[in-house]
């Protein structure tokens, strides 16, 4: 789409954060995220997908396998205290961080700036919001700005067929606070 074009260009920007409803293109865009990085062979990257026992960690390991790119699991980086300097990260190094999770906007915030203090470059893609994480996405997006993340908009769905996300936009949950904003490409069931 224009939108994962645009992001695309952006591959050189320090601090991305990718906001938006489910099959819009964010974890595709962190994978072509650690593409580039992986250019530069002195660069080392850390993926962290922020959820345990996911199938995207196997498809990551097997993606780049022999490369400089650290994959870990993480359960709720945002909502804790974690420290990436404790898990082996360096100032020097870069961090991707797909299906983050939010409890809460504003402790969010605040653990995102902190991780952005302690590594060269974090791009970071939501996972789910959780339905007490009293979000407001105008809010959201003025915080982002504040600590000098870039965070464009993702509208076009096109992984998931039209009666896929008729039905997760009835559910409650998960990232549905921004169901009404997705656009499906497919008409196809």
């Amino acid at each position: 789409t224009p939108e994962q074009l645009s992001i695309v260009q952006a591959m050189h920007m320090d601090w991305m954060f990718l906001m938006a409803y489910y099959g819009c293109g964010k974890t595709i865009l962190l994978v072509e995220r650690a593409e580039y990085l992986l250019r530069n062979p002195k660069n080392t990257i850390h993926f962290y997908i922020d959820k345990e026992n996911s199938g995207l960690v196997e498809v990551l390991k097997l993606r780049f396998a022999g490369k400089n790119i650290k994959i870990k699991t993480r359960s709720r980086m945002f909502e804790s205290d974690f420290d990436l300097s404790s898990d082996g990260v360096n100032p020097s190094d870069h961090v991707i961080i797909d299906e983050a999770w939010m409890q809460s906007s504003k402790r969010f915030l605040k653990q995102l700036k902190k991780l952005k203090s302690q590594v060269s470059t974090l791009w970071v893609a939501l996972g789910h919001v959780h339905h007490d994480a009293n979000f407001n996405e105008s809010d959201f997006r003025k915080g982002l700005e504040d600590i000098q993340f870039s965070c464009p908009t993702l509208k076009h769905c096109l992984r998931n067929g039209q009666k896929i996300v008729e039905e997760a936009q009835n559910k409650v949950g998960g990232l549905d606070c921004f169901a009404d904003q997705v656009e499906v490409k497919s008409k196809s069931n």
